[in-house]
């Protein structure tokens, strides 16, 4: 290739090929780092990922950094080469034309080429971003005019502030892979470019379809409830919003794993790690299959066995076994489910749960044999809850803890005393049980009247205030309160005993109930209620003054 003379004279022909050469090579380092910096800084902050936003701000200042520093060399050895000419005298004019013809037409035709490409594909790249900002506003403006729960709003409000950085690295990604084969760049950059951009996009549009979901189905569920009310399919929806949190969070590990997995197979040093994921994603929807049967099987034990239809008729003692009984078998179903999962996992795992199975039964009944209190109390449980000696709800006495029924499980009982404290006993432990919940119970107050007051008249007064008793406890007072008699004749008061007979747990608020009774009655009729005095006694007098005064 030829170059023509840019000047007459040799020294400053050479002052402005090198001059042009140096030139040439600035442009072409800043273009390269400055222009792929910010391309860079861009694309970080379009993922609109926080933490990597202080990361491009780095590169990019770094890449300005290197350009200036590289700056440098270029000029001082255009500076020397220049200098060197002048000194030698030498003419540069055939050496840049030997350079220049190692630069073949289809070379420069291919550079031209990659050249119109990048900026074909700059100005595609932000046409289609103009358009997808178009279609982000239109789909912004009709989420805010739908009235939609704050559950659903905040997961959508998530989703349309991701979903433009999806959108770009799609179109970046789709525009990078069109365009690289024609540049013919190196295998690497090519690499790294687009696995990069491929990383990217996998990260965004994994949490944008994460929100999606979340979205997605809050929304499912909730127009299932308003559909089923009043249905029988009611309560089943009722228990699919319990599991949400749970199916929203084993969607959200699905997603990821899902595209960590995507990222891994695009690393061939990680391959073998890939076939875990889907290992791991069938381990989570298993569990979360696990989960919803569970739920369904519990309501579909209450259904059958524990339903106000079926035990409308039903007496009290009637409900309540049914429902310790339901609160078993829940309990039953939901190990078994669980218990078959996870051999369903170990099997996906690569690991043959039947040698598992095998030694379960020998090592059980080794731990049997030397765990007899275990093996005590879930018998003793059994016994409980077959000989029907306590329920759930019941109100019990058991050596020094009395209180209500929480909870029976095969080995263990729960019982929450009259302060709020929970007593959690092993069923071995169980030896003698005083059900106050079975039948009906006596309420027993013992009244003290004073020595001085009418005994007769006390005894009709008592008999007047327990009388008005029932009327203000209805339902809880089964017969009008007797008065017994005298029970106790103390150094200070006489204990007359009165016995109610009432229903079964209220013994405590029928004696409170009472006693208040029995005050008001005794102050308005003039009665003294007993209470500790002292009798204050004269000193006596010193014996000369007596003898004073006998004289």
């Amino acid at each position: 290739m030829v170059i023509h003379r840019l000047a007459e004279t040799p020294e400053l022909n050479n002052a402005l090929l090198v001059g042009s050469a140096v030139l040439f090579s600035l442009l072409s380092i800043w273009f390269v780092l400055g222009i792929s910096s910010l391309l860079l800084r861009q694309g970080i902050r379009a993922s609109g990922i926080k933490s990597l936003a202080s990361l491009g701000e780095g590169i990019y200042k770094q890449g300005r950094l290197l350009a200036a520093v590289l700056s440098i060399p270029i000029v001082l050895a255009g500076i020397g080469v220049l200098g060197y000419a002048l000194w030698q005298g030498a003419d540069l004019q055939p050496w840049f034309e030997s350079t220049l013809q190692e630069l073949t037409p289809d070379m420069l035709k291919a550079l031209g080429r990659g050249a119109v490409l990048v900026v074909l594909m700059l100005i595609g790249f932000y046409t289609l971003q103009r358009s997808g900002r178009r279609v982000m506003a239109r789909l912004e403006q009709k989420m805010r005019e739908r009235q939609l729960p704050e559950s659903q709003r905040i997961h959508v409000e998530k989703l349309l502030e991701i979903l433009p950085s999806v959108i770009n690295f799609a179109l970046a990604h789709s525009v990078v892979q069109l365009a690289l084969p024609a540049l013919g760049l190196p295998g690497p950059i090519e690499w790294l470019v687009s696995t990069l951009l491929y990383i990217l996009l996998l990260v965004t549009g994994g949490r944008a379809l994460v929100f999606l979901l979340y979205f997605m189905s809050e929304r499912l569920v909730s127009s299932w409830e308003d559909k089923s009310k009043g249905t029988r399919l009611e309560e089943y929806y009722a228990a699919l919003r319990r599991l949400l949190p749970v199916g929203q969070k084993s969607l959200e590990a699905i997603t990821y794993i899902s595209v960590a997995t995507l990222i891994v197979r695009k690393f061939q040093t990680l391959e073998p790690v890939a076939p875990y994921g889907p290992i791991l994603i069938r381990v989570v929807s298993m569990f979360l299959a696990a989960s919803v049967l569970v739920e369904l099987s519990r309501v579909l034990l209450f259904r059958l066995l524990g339903s106000s239809t079926t035990i409308s008729t039903s007496t009290d003692d009637v409900l309540r076994r049914r429902q310790t009984f339901v609160s078993l078998l829940q309990s039953i179903f939901k190990y078994v489910i669980y218990f078959c999962v996870g051999m369903m996992v170990l099997s996906d795992l690569g690991v043959d749960p039947t040698p598992i199975l095998a030694g379960a039964g020998i090592v059980g009944l080794t731990v049997g044999l030397g765990a007899q209190t275990i093996v005590q109390d879930l018998l003793n449980g059994v016994f409980l809850l077959f000989e029907d000696q306590i329920l759930n709800g019941d109100y019990i006495r058991i050596g020094e803890t009395e209180g209500v029924v929480e909870e029976i499980t095969p080995r263990v009982t729960r019982i929450r005393d009259r302060f709020g404290r929970l007593h959690i006993m092993r069923n071995g432990e169980i030896k003698n049980v005083i059900n106050y919940s079975r039948g009906w119970t006596l309420a027993v107050v013992e009244m003290s009247v004073a020595y001085e007051s009418n005994l007769k008249q006390a005894l009709q007064v008592i008999t007047e205030a327990g009388s008005r008793l029932p009327g203000l406890l209805p339902g809880k007072v089964i017969e009008t309160p007797m008065v017994m008699g005298i029970e106790t004749i103390d150094e200070s008061c006489l204990r007359i005993r009165i016995e109610t007979k009432v229903s079964p747990g209220c013994h405590y608020e029928v004696k409170r109930v009472l006693h208040m009774l029995l005050v008001e009655s005794f102050n308005a009729n003039n009665l003294e209620i007993p209470y500790p005095k002292s009798v204050e006694l004269p000193a006596p007098e010193p014996l000369e003054a007596e003898q004073n005064k006998a004289a």
